[in-house]
């Protein structure tokens, strides 16, 4: 092998590079394309933002019995509406394009998706709530909260999440806990 084709192995950085590259494009591609110009309706999309409107809607209901979710839209004492983007998609593709092209065994990485992409629902659904109660307390806060520190701490938690499911990844085989810290 030479040194050009050892560059690009299934092991390699190089490697790793391409398939997050190749993976990560036609995931981005399938969720970015604009289906509707060519007469494809996306009700999958839909279905897909109201189910994440009822889930934050009864996580609010605990706190504030007042709350009502139609479709995808949450009213209460300040309504929020989650369209594409609200859904942390894009945090999630990243993360299992990461996973997917990192080179470990596949067991492992169902495993680490398993564990990791709910995680990233339940930070997303803790930042849809944290906007509600940031809108209905301090509406002056919500535009900054919403679009300048909620996607920082979704990127920061998903590459905490990478790199704690690239150390399990590669932890030695038949050892099904996590390495220690350390």
């Amino acid at each position: 092998m030479n040194a050009l084709t050892a560059r690009w192995t299934r092991d390699s950085p190089g490697g790793f590079l391409l398939r997050f590259i190749t993976i990560g494009g036609a995931a981005f591609g399938v969720y970015a394309f604009p289906f509707e110009l060519f007469g494809v309706k996306q009700d999958w999309l839909g279905f897909y933002l109201a189910a994440y409107a009822r889930l934050a809607g009864a996580i609010l209901r605990l706190f504030e019995g007042d709350v009502v979710v139609s479709g995808n839209t949450i009213q209460g004492r300040f309504p929020l509406q989650i369209v594409r983007t609200c859904d942390a998609a894009e945090i999630s593709i990243l993360f299992a394009t990461a996973v997917l092209a990192f080179p470990a065994p596949a067991r492992s990485k169902l495993l680490a998706l398993l564990v990791g992409l709910p995680c990233l629902v339940a930070a997303n659904l803790l930042r849809i709530c944290s906007l509600y109660f940031i809108g209905a307390v301090r509406p002056n806060w919500f535009k900054v909260s919403h679009e300048e520190i909620w996607p920082l701490v979704l990127v920061a938690f998903a590459a905490f999440a990478f790199a704690r499911a690239a150390r399990f990844m590669t932890r030695p085989p038949g050892n099904l806990r996590m390495p220690n810290r350390g």
